[in-house]
């Protein structure tokens, strides 16, 4: 009996040190160490990303200053793949799904816009001011709207989704998430909580943390379309709408 005891713990002695169960091991601090590596890439990337930003603001007079933003943020976004020197992705539009994009996105604003319009209204029944009224010279209305879209909406859109909310659910295999659909709208809310955030710093204004709302919606359009067609689209929208609706109103 005892000779069968010492014999069975040998044996799981034998297949504890086994080489078939060293990978797992080694696979998982594998699997932690890039799981770090790649949350401490995107800490840094946009800390970085938001400082030159901020910079660039306060001490650029030249004329083209108004892309610096778009320029440090498509930069920033695509400077890791340069860095490891792997090509850079691919920007997203992901064609098969336009018909779907289009459809979305029409959906969303004809839901999300008259309640955005009713909330101003209530706003100004109040006696309460719009916040963060955009500036806008008279005459220059089509190319304030062409800025937002081109240049603003594509940047912002390519860096907090595209680059951060894309390489967030990308960690749902590396971590073994067991919900994945509970780990998308975590990352939603991490990524839309950078660019409320950023808006509070650039902008100097506290209101600007609900710009955390917008950008919750645009997450979710890039989740459920895995393109950046319709939050880029709903981005500039959401931004003309705001700004033509408030000055009407105003």
């Amino acid at each position: 009996m005892r000779h069968q005891t010492k014999q069975k713990f040998r044996s799981r002695t034998a297949m504890l040190r086994s080489p078939e169960i060293t990978p797992v091991c080694h696979y998982n601090r594998q699997n932690r160490r890039t799981v770090s590596n790649s949350v401490f890439e995107l800490v840094l990337i946009t800390v970085t990303a938001l400082w030159l930003v901020s910079c660039l603001k306060n001490i650029s007079t030249t004329p083209w200053s108004w892309l610096s933003l778009p320029a440090v943020l498509i930069g920033a976004a695509l400077l890791p793949a340069v860095i490891r020197g792997e090509k850079p992705a691919a920007i997203s539009l992901n064609p098969d799904k336009i018909g779907y994009s289009l459809k979305l996105l029409a959906i969303t604003s004809l839901v999300l816009f008259p309640i955005a319009f009713g909330g101003l209204l209530l706003l100004r029944s109040l006696g309460t001011s719009f916040p963060l009224i955009p500036i806008i010279e008279k005459g220059s209305w089509v190319n304030w709207i062409l800025y937002q879209f081109m240049y603003v909406a594509v940047a912002e859109e390519i860096f907090f989704r595209r680059y951060m909310l894309g390489n967030l659910l990308q960690l749902e295999t590396k971590l073994s998430i067991r919900n994945p659909g509970l780990w998308q709208w975590i990352t939603v809310g991490i990524s839309a909580a950078a660019f409320a955030l950023a808006h509070v710093i650039l902008l100097d204004n506290l209101l600007s943390v609900l710009t955390f709302f917008p950008a919750l919606v645009m997450g979710w359009l890039f989740v459920r379309t895995r393109s950046l067609l319709a939050p880029v689209l709903f981005h500039g929208l959401a931004n003309s709408f705001y700004a033509i609706t408030a000055m009407i109103l105003v």
